[in-house]
């Protein structure tokens, strides 16, 4: 199966819409972490850019897809402007969800990109996983869900991997798993989360999500992520799954150790999403800067979002 068979697979399972990404938010928010009772409640002091807030912030922590880039292309002006606050003396980090490529291989795409970063600017919820599966390693044989390219075999785990023809085959390779390692939804199909739904349900065993996200924006679309096929297992298992990244707090208190644990309140979160960005943001006590034009909530109607969900971010931008 094709790269572009297997999405167009995934997409027939539910076509992710920013409406429609929107609101499965809200149907899980119970399970997402609780907004800070000091976050704002009040709509956020509206900008055209980063610009005139450089001036108030020691450092700076990114989201990656919807802010820096859309899939394998740069977002206009964020280079410029990344450099631009690296030239001022402010600390710049990336905050990513990814868990599909190593860290190495992202702080190259970046670079490739244009973004001078050093491998200490970038935590990626992969590099979460892998510490944690360091400090504790697990007993057994877990199936790591994702595409050969991903390099399954470089965690420190006992790794099957899961990818491949969804067939009897596949489900005999989960049944022999004692957990399961959820890191990309690339070539994953419904086909195949039908398996592992079967196969968790017959004898219910950990599962752990690198990426928590629902969506995300490549290109002129939003694609499903490993979060939204995690979620499902929920629903019809009741598996508890352990997620690393957005909006969860062991992501941002390694983004907060990276920069030294400064003052919270002089750091600014920038991202594209309420419910991971914003959030987890404002659960770890930053200010927040909400981008509009590209990501999560393009062509929604930003203010209305704020109301429904309550998450309003301190600030609010079209792009940095």
């Amino acid at each position: 199966m094709t790269t572009s068979e297997s999405l167009s697979a995934v997409h027939d399972l539910m076509p992710p819409t920013p409406r429609w990404a929107f609101s499965e938010y809200e149907r899980i928010r119970h399970r997402l972490p609780r907004r800070s009772p000091l976050a704002t409640t009040r709509p956020p002091s509206v900008y055209h850019s980063l610009d005139g807030l450089t001036a108030l912030f020691d450092a700076f922590v990114f989201d990656a897809f919807g802010v820096l880039n859309t899939g394998d292309r740069p977002l206009p002006n964020a280079v410029f402007r990344f450099a631009e606050l690296q030239k001022a003396g402010k600390r710049c980090l990336i905050l990513s969800n990814a868990a599909t490529a190593s860290t190495r291989d992202l702080v190259a795409k970046y670079r490739r990109f244009g973004f001078a970063i050093e491998p200490e600017q970038l935590i990626c919820s992969r590099w979460l996983l892998e510490q944690a599966l360091a400090e504790n390693p697990r007993q057994g044989l877990w199936g790591v869900i994702a595409p050969p390219h991903a390099r399954p075999e470089t965690l420190p785990v006992n790794a099957l991997a899961i990818h491949g023809n969804a067939d009897r085959s596949l489900r005999e390779r989960m049944d022999r798993c004692d957990g399961f390692l959820f890191l990309s939804t690339q070539d994953w199909t419904r086909s195949h989360q039908s398996i592992l739904e079967a196969s968790l349900s017959s004898y219910p065993r950990p599962l752990e999500v690198a990426n928590p996200d629902l969506v995300a924006p490549r290109g002129d679309r939003l694609t499903l992520e490993p979060g939204f096929f995690a979620h499902q297992l929920v629903d019809r298992t009741g598996i508890t799954p352990v997620f690393y990244g957005k909006p969860y707090t062991p992501a941002f208190e390694a983004a907060m150790a990276r920069l030294g644990n400064p003052d919270p309140d002089r750091v600014l979160m920038v991202g594209d999403t309420l419910h991971t960005d914003i959030l987890g943001g404002q659960s770890a006590g930053m200010s927040t800067l909400l981008v509009t034009e590209h990501g999560a909530l393009k062509g929604l109607d930003a203010g209305r979002c704020m109301e429904r969900s309550g998450i309003f971010p301190t600030y609010q931008a079209p792009a940095i």
